[in-house]
């Protein structure tokens, strides 16, 4: 809970330049892809080779209104809402996971008729990420994740345990299904193993901060356990590096991805 309520905190700070550029609420840019059992909204921006924006737990794509402006210059963005979240719908049964999220990017992907694509994913959405490179290595080029974990623990065992307790309360208290769905997916997953890890073939670049509600040994042992990764730690930053560093962490998106080495 304490990571859904930091998030919310840092999108809040978002809420004013969100207006000015409507990311996320931008009818010019915004189209809708049907699925059997979702609704998934997504918004286009710029021109070049595709780099989708995934949002963390809770959010939107206005999670990426201070990336968006420098990052169209240079690909065509395609922020999009995740299942269950902003715009988006949902209305399967099954608990929410990170491989059914990376199964949505594939659709949207193939909506696009994008044959290979980057992902940029803060969070819940850097959990995506990698659950995509895991499934769909063909479609991936580069993956950038922020404050990434690839189990539940890494984000602390009495997090963990924080987020039961809130979970029970929640239930208790009758709060919206949509809400617990979420707050429940955090609690379960992701569930990426070491060799699943080993075998990305992808180019990553595993960022947190020095500050991150991800322990910095989990942060780094993703970096570890990926072949062909990098890892950054902004100094001073918390778990909300696309916003309190946009401007240095769009500088390293354009670098990283458009480096052919």
């Amino acid at each position: 809970m304490k990571k859904i309520l930091v998030l919310n905190l840092l999108l809040i700070s978002l809420i004013s330049l969100a207006q000015v550029y409507d990311f996320g609420n931008n009818p010019d840019a915004g189209k809708v892809l049907h699925l059997k059992d979702a609704e998934i909204y997504y918004e286009i921006y710029g021109k070049g080779e595709p780099l989708f924006l995934l949002h963390g737990n809770g959010g939107s794509i206005d999670a990426f209104s201070r990336e968006i402006p420098e990052l169209s210059k240079y690909f065509m963005v395609v922020a999009m809402d995740t299942r269950a979240q902003g715009k988006s719908t949902d209305t399967s049964k099954a608990p929410l996971n990170y491989i059914k999220f990376a199964d949505d990017v594939k659709a949207l992907a193939d909506a696009l008729k994008l044959k290979k694509i980057n992902i940029l994913g803060w969070s819940d959405g850097g959990n995506t990420a990698l659950e995509f490179a895991i499934k769909y290595p063909k479609m991936t080029n580069k993956i950038i994740t922020s404050g990434a974990n690839v189990f539940p623990n890494g984000v602390g065992e009495n997090e963990v345990e924080n987020m039961k307790k809130d979970a029970e309360k929640m239930r208790a208290e009758h709060k919206p299904e949509r809400d617990l769905r979420l707050l429940q997916l955090m609690i379960d997953e992701p569930k990426i193993t070491t060799k699943q890890l080993n075998n990305i073939k992808a180019k990553v670049l595993v960022v947190a901060g020095e500050n991150d509600l991800i322990l910095r040994s989990h942060t780094e042992y993703i970096a570890k356990e990926i072949p062909n990764s990098q890892l950054k730690i902004y100094k001073g930053a918390s778990h909300g590096v696309p916003i309190e560093r946009a401007e240095e962490l769009s500088r390293e998106v354009v670098g990283f991805i458009k480096n052919k080495k």
